[in-house]
């Protein structure tokens, strides 16, 4: 696509050149000549300096062999590349159903949840719990006489998240969800009845009651909603397993020869390693 004297650069040079430039630089490309022909121009240069590199070996200095080894590390990287893009993924479907099969009770169990109401009075360092606790009594002695949850939670409630939805959490909750103050998930696990409230329990930011209102019951997930993510996991351990098989075939065979003076000449020479004699009968 683009000539000058002895330095040729492909069209897919070019096109990856322009495709991967920011978008502002490809508006201007496409509309200003010289804002094109800068691109080109600059195409040519790194042509000409990676040329002058590859040529500068006979100078055998620090900054050659530092290009060197960033030009092997960009090697290594860009072919790993071009092997996944080149590698053939079997079908991986049966596969991915015998880890389901096999291993249900780590992968495709989902624990019971709990719906969950509360009241949340905020209690920080200093505050009277003794007033605290007394208020919520009050507060579940009304629920409890037949006034509704709901109106109490937007009345009195200062979790500013739920009071707004008569106290109802955003989401349900596990026994072993990290996210929630483990004092509060304890409770939330001795309720036994939807509609049942908590006493008063106090967690990190305060005091509550809760109401429990509905139970999710511990299931398993079936193997269509597992089916996605499992093929991923085994496709990427295929691949990463395929690469690796890949680079131990380049490794060094049997016509490896080391100069190790110079080697040690290099990296400092090893300690002696002591023979240790067998012991006798």
């Amino acid at each position: 696509m683009v000539t000058d004297g002895d330095i040729e650069i492909a069209a897919g040079l070019i096109k990856h050149v322009y495709d991967n430039a920011p978008a502002q630089i490809r508006s201007q490309i496409s509309k200003d000549p010289s804002a094109r022909y800068e691109l080109i121009a600059n195409a040519v240069v790194a042509h000409r300096i990676l040329r002058n590199l590859s040529v500068a070996s006979t100078e055998a200095s620090d900054i050659y062999f530092e290009f060197l080894a960033d030009q092997l590390t960009a090697a290594k990287k860009f072919d790993e590349k071009r092997f996944q893009r080149q590698l053939k993924v079997p079908d991986l479907a049966v596969l991915a159903q015998e880890r389901w099969r096999i291993s249900k009770t780590e992968i495709a169990t989902v624990p019971e949840k709990r719906s969950l109401s509360h009241i949340l009075l905020l209690c920080s360092e200093g505050c009277d719990e003794a007033e605290k606790t007394a208020k919520l009594a009050d507060i579940r002695q009304r629920i409890a006489d037949g006034e509704s949850f709901s109106d109490l939670a937007l009345e009195f409630s200062q979790d500013p998240g739920s009071k707004q939805r008569g106290g109802r959490l955003s989401r349900s909750i596990s026994l072993a969800d990290e996210n929630v103050d483990q004092t509060f998930r304890d409770t939330a696990f001795t309720l036994t009845e939807v509609g049942e409230i908590s006493e008063v329990v106090q967690s990190r930011f305060g005091f509550h009651i809760m109401r429990l209102e509905a139970i999710e019951p511990e299931r398993e997930y079936t193997f269509e909603e597992v089916k996605e993510p499992l093929m991923a996991e085994i496709e990427k351990r295929y691949r990463e397993d395929a690469y690796r098989d890949y680079v131990l075939s380049m490794g060094p065979t049997e016509a490896l020869r080391i100069d190790e003076e110079a080697i040690d000449s290099i990296m400092g020479k090893l300690p002696d390693v002591e023979e240790v004699a067998p012991a006798g009968d």
